[in-house]
């Protein structure tokens, strides 16, 4: 089997979607791969590492797109890429098609095949192509939400931590799915005071166990207006359903907490937990106020630590990709349940339920 690399081309978006190190080992089971030039760069995989593991360098976006069967990808295709789409081909990436209809057309009108890593699921319930992005996530959420509030980067001047005379900040993390938990290690790491809002009784249990120190509360309204209006540092890690009128913090909550305090959040795809995140940024333009308080609403905020990132994210996706590779899309799809929740569609025609009503919409 072909299998093609393209360079992400996303605003800072520095991983990408194989390293030198899986294309050798594709390589050794006997298919072919091409990485696009430089698109391992700011990971800091160099093209002649890529060469030495066996592979082939492409010279052009539009000529990775179309080599490959199988195209391994870390970000959803842009509208720009998408004119790139061969007839036919095989998509393995995250495709966040919950918000971009004009993705899920454009993989049906191109007969492709579409296996979204959000949604490769095991039996367990658990989500492992999305996991090492989702602890990376809330790692980095705490630490750049401390940016945020130094005076450097526009902030107060408050540190994340505990400081004799000053006491512990206050840190706020909504939702405690692998997000919110990674967030609170991170927060209480550092000595912060951490309130934890978890919808689900048993996950509230685990984590008051998981978070010795931290606070763990079922988010109702007046608990939530309570610790934001105290806190310096709200992480949100929950999404609300679609189209969804009711949220987690509302404006009114939001309007309350403290001058320039930061709200990190991380679930950025998916608006509506946080009434005031109205709209994405990025990593060259992060920030925007809204209330007198510090919105970052990046939606790739693994792609800060791309090295660390595309590793991780690798030694997830590989057995997949290896699999997909030796036994072909359609048999590796029959052979693997977690794989087949994955298919978004196959040869072109829906196969998960949104997006069978995307196209009846």
């Amino acid at each position: 089997m072909r299998i093609a690399v393209p360079s992400e081309v996303q605003d800072s978006e520095l991983r990408v979607g194989m390293t030198p190190e899986g294309a050798r080992q594709l390589v050794a089971s006997g298919h072919e791969v091409i990485i696009q030039t430089q698109a391992g760069a700011g990971s800091g995989f160099a093209d002649d590492a890529y060469l030495a593991a066996g592979a082939s360098i492409g010279s052009s976006a539009a000529d990775v797109w179309a080599s490959g069967d199988l195209l391994v990808k870390v970000k959803q295709p842009t509208e720009e890429e998408c004119d790139l789409f061969a007839d036919g081909f095989t998509f393995f990436g995250y495709t966040h098609t919950e918000t971009r209809q004009w993705l899920t057309r454009a993989l049906l009108d191109h007969r492709a095949t579409a296996i979204s890593f959000e949604r490769v699921r095991l039996e367990d319930g658990r989500l492992p192509l999305l996991e090492p992005m989702s602890r990376i996530a809330g790692h980095m959420s705490v630490i750049i939400g401390a940016q945020l509030l130094q005076t450097a980067h526009g902030g107060p001047g408050v540190l994340v931590g505990e400081m004799p005379g000053f006491g512990s900040t206050s840190v706020v993390i909504i939702g405690g799915g692998v997000v919110g938990h990674a967030a609170a290690k991170v927060a209480r790491a550092l000595g912060a005071s951490v309130t934890v809002f978890e919808i689900r009784q048993e996950r509230r249990d685990q984590l008051a166990e998981m978070l010795p120190g931290a606070t763990v509360l079922a988010p109702c309204p007046d608990a939530v207006a309570s610790e934001v209006a105290d806190a310096w540092l709200v992480i949100n890690a929950a999404t609300v359903p679609e189209n969804s009128h009711t949220h987690v913090v509302t404006r009114q909550m939001v309007r309350a907490m403290r001058s320039d305090s930061v709200i990190v959040d991380v679930t950025a795809d998916l608006f509506g937990a946080i009434e005031t995140s109205v709209r994405k940024t990025t990593h060259s333009d992060p920030t925007y106020v809204e209330e007198g308080v510090i919105h970052y609403v990046v939606p790739n905020i693994p792609g800060v630590v791309p090295r660390t990132s595309t590793v991780a994210l690798e030694a997830a996706t590989l057995p997949y990709t290896l699999a997909l590779a030796a036994s072909g899309i359609g048999d590796a799809l029959a052979d693997d349940r977690a794989l087949q929740a994955a298919v978004l569609c196959r040869d072109g025609k829906p196969v998960a339920p949104d997006i069978s009503k995307q196209v009846d919409q």
